[in-house]
């Protein structure tokens, strides 16, 4: 009696040795573990990948369309956001708009318009662009100027805000007031301020009141 039941728990030690591995086998296959630091690489190189994705290679720092972009680049080659002197970052802070770009409809077709100052080489220019609709848009150049060298360092004295439809504008050559017939850029300078609304097809510069 004794025989068999060492006979059994012999036969059965045999079976359980001979599935384990195999069971073992299966499951290494079925399931990869990396290692800490692998894990760590690809969620590292997932997030650079987004990033990457999502960057703007023309000008990153100018929250503007693409198609604006690539405009920009086509006619201002190397083109910038310009570096504001602290006088003037003082006063832009009085405004919601500004100091870099405005939004607003600058010609009342209910479209969203642009304007902007850019640096391109030593120069700081100020542009207004108008959604033509269509996937088109013109580009009006209102003002150019050289910039402002602080101790070697380029920098603008200028600062943009939107003067909305139906705030009080004064023509210099005549003196009369008349309201915005819709949105204006504004664009000052220590305390001088013009103002570029858009009549017949160009932008004309008046005085805020």
């Amino acid at each position: 009696m004794k025989n068999r039941h060492f006979i059994l728990a012999a036969l059965l030690l045999a079976l359980a040795g001979s599935c384990s591995p195999k069971n073992e086998e299966v499951q290494d296959e079925q399931v990869e573990v990396n290692s800490p630091s692998e894990g760590l690489d690809s969620i590292a190189i997932t997030k650079k990948d987004a990033l990457k994705t999502d960057e703007n290679e023309i000008n990153p720092t100018m929250p503007l369309p693409p198609p604006v972009l690539r405009l920009l680049s086509e006619r201002y080659p190397g083109f910038k956001q310009p570096t504001l002197s602290a006088g003037v970052r003082a006063m832009a802070d009085a405004h919601e708009q500004g100091p870099y770009i405005v939004r607003g409809d600058f010609n009342g077709d209910t479209r969203q318009d642009y304007a902007l100052q850019l640096q391109q080489d030593r120069n700081v220019i100020v542009l207004a662009i108008l959604d033509a609709g269509n996937g088109n848009w013109d580009v009006h150049e209102l003002q150019k100027d050289i910039l402002f060298n602080d101790r070697g360092e380029l920098k603008s004295l200028y600062y943009l805000y939107l003067t909305e439809i139906g705030e009080e504008i004064m023509d210099p050559a005549t003196n009369e007031v008349f309201e915005a017939p819709h949105d204006a850029v504004s664009v000052g300078i220590e305390k001088n301020t013009t103002t570029y609304v858009y009549q017949s097809g160009s932008f004309e510069a008046y005085s805020p009141r």
